[in-house]
């Protein structure tokens, strides 16, 4: 049965899987030097790993790629530290614990200035040194050419003498370690030619980058001279496959070893551990929506609060797509407050009587209710190539139905250009919500008024000043504290909704090693992978 046969089997065996949980929930409410440029396919290119002594290849697929693969730009620097291209001075571990990377140590001199120390030894993928002053300046690049630079890293000055790097923020500013540690902040190579990092960045990780097709793929080497020790495996191939599903298929079939994030309804297919391993975690992502406060409907508190009570997080986590369901912003494996508020239970009775109260009413008897004469008829958008959104999404159009409230919805690859132009009602997706190890980073990028995430519109002067406090309070309980109340006043305004927090995974043929799922998703893999010959 050839690859394209199977993966429309597949996704029939799915679909009839989804009609089945969708009826079960109506009822119960609801180039650089040496790589072959020949056009070769990568399965192709793949050596006889059999033969002690030959040359050792990987194919990896990705479930995300960045717009190119500068890590200055965007968000193209988790493309690097997921394929072990680049790093940061800066990394957490599988604990979430800061340790050493290109910085082995570091002290916090007083409120606004912090002092690290460059690794000795340490040198660029064309060789050149990792100095201090080379750190200074890709720095430097990230803050100028990021527009989320700044707020990142409110730096006021940086000095560099030898391997000493000292850096003097605008405020105290006590979540600078973790910030740093985000891969905006990779350190390349400034005196290269930057004007090639697109396809080309000179970074410091295990695996220097040999070609780069947009969209497509990236093919990567080892780097003899990496600091920590050459790597064991020679080559890899990663390639960007964004379907859930047909990654899935990819692995089956053997075009790929390796694959992050496939998706939970196909996870029975890689069960038998003689062939495969599956490390899958609870993740730090939290699947959520965005409501657009422009839209009249979703202006009213009332109906924004009627929404939150009318879908059933703990179904969808228990049954659909795994994980937990959701009570704020921040899982339960975050030490940020999770026990200490209150989230929304599913009771669409509640929901029901709160759009009574507001005036929305079914006049016409046609199961959706109206006010002045308006149907509560909102879009939702979302990315249909993530499963689990696509399922949560299909639960949440019937339940929500059931309380008079219809939901239409728009699938597109990337939502980006939507979210950010206000082109919808409601936005699904999911965010890692620890990605710096703490509380402020998400608050001040997707909560606070004005901030560059902040795509519905939401505003409450005493969460802003709740979450300015944050930059200033060293003491970590407090922080915490500070997390906690700031939650709270989310939910209560129920400016958000909350829905799972996803669990993530990695599945990778038996004969790999080192192949290891991170709470933060923006590490997936290093100089430890490796098959077995």
């Amino acid at each position: 049965m050839n690859f394209i046969r199977r993966k429309s089997l597949m996704l029939m065996a799915l679909s009839i899987v989804m009609l089945f949980v969708l009826a079960a929930c109506g009822s119960a409410s609801q180039t650089t030097d040496g790589t072959d440029k020949s056009g070769q396919s990568a399965q192709s290119e793949q050596t006889d790993q059999s033969q002690p002594g030959k040359p050792t290849h990987l194919n990896v697929a990705l479930f995300w790629l960045g717009s190119n693969l500068d890590p200055a730009e965007e968000w193209n620097g988790w493309t690097l530290t997921r394929a072990a291209i680049g790093e940061t001075l800066v990394q957490f571990d599988e604990n979430m614990k800061l340790v050493p990377k290109i910085a082995d140590t570091w002290d916090r001199i007083d409120e606004k200035t912090w002092h690290f120390h460059i690794r000795d030894g340490v040198t660029f993928h064309n060789g050149n040194k990792v100095t201090a002053e080379a750190v200074k300046k890709s720095i430097e690049r990230s803050l100028e050419l990021n527009e989320r630079g700044q707020s990142t890293l409110p730096i006021a000055s940086m000095t560099a003498e030898g391997q000493d790097l000292t850096i003097k923020t605008t405020e105290p500013y006590a979540s600078l370690l973790g910030n740093i540690a985000e891969p905006l902040f990779v350190i390349v190579d400034t005196t290269a030619d930057t004007s090639k990092f697109s396809s080309e960045p000179i970074a410091t990780g295990p695996f220097m980058v040999t070609s780069y097709t947009p969209d497509q793929e990236i093919q990567v080497k080892k780097y003899d001279g990496y600091w920590d020790g050459a790597a064991d495996l020679d080559t890899m191939t990663l390639k960007y496959i964004k379907d859930d599903s047909t990654r899935a298929l990819a692995l089956q079939s053997g075009e790929i070893d390796v694959a992050s994030n496939v998706g939970r309804s196909t996870l029975a297919l890689f069960q038998d551990k003689n062939q495969y391993t599956i490390d899958e975690i609870p993740s730090l992502r939290t699947q959520f929506v965005w409501f657009n406060l422009k839209n009249p409907f979703l202006s009213d508190p009332e109906v924004r609060h009627a929404i939150s009570y009318g879908i059933d997080r703990d179904m969808y986590a228990n049954t659909l797509v795994g994980g937990q369901g959701a009570k704020g912003p921040f899982t339960s494996a975050l030490p940020f407050g999770y026990d200490q508020i209150n989230g929304y239970s599913y009771e669409p009775d509640k929901a029901k009587q709160l759009l009574d109260d507001a005036g929305y009413k079914d006049t016409d008897g046609d199961g959706i209710r109206e006010k002045d004469g308006e149907r509560i008829s909102l879009q939702l958008i979302l990315n249909t190539a993530y499963e689990s959104d696509s399922i949560v999404a299909a639960a949440m159009q019937s339940q929500l139905k059931e309380i008079g409230i219809q939901l239409e919805m728009t699938s597109y690859e990337d939502l980006t250009d939507h979210q950010k132009s206000g082109n919808f009602d409601l936005a699904l997706t999911s965010i890692n919500t620890g990605i710096t190890g703490d509380p402020q980073y998400i608050l001040d990028f997707y909560f606070k008024t004005g901030a560059e995430w902040n795509v519905g519109g939401y505003s409450n002067k005493k969460l802003d000043a709740v979450i300015n406090q944050l930059h200033s309070e060293f003491d970590v309980e407090k922080r915490y504290a500070l997390a906690a109340e700031a939650q709270q006043m989310i939910l209560d305004d129920a400016a958000y909704l909350f829905v799972t927090y996803t669990p993530i995974n990695i599945v990778s043929k038996s004969t790999v090693q080192g192949a290891t799922m991170y709470p933060i998703d923006f590490y997936l893999l290093d100089r430890k992978i490796k098959v077995d010959q």
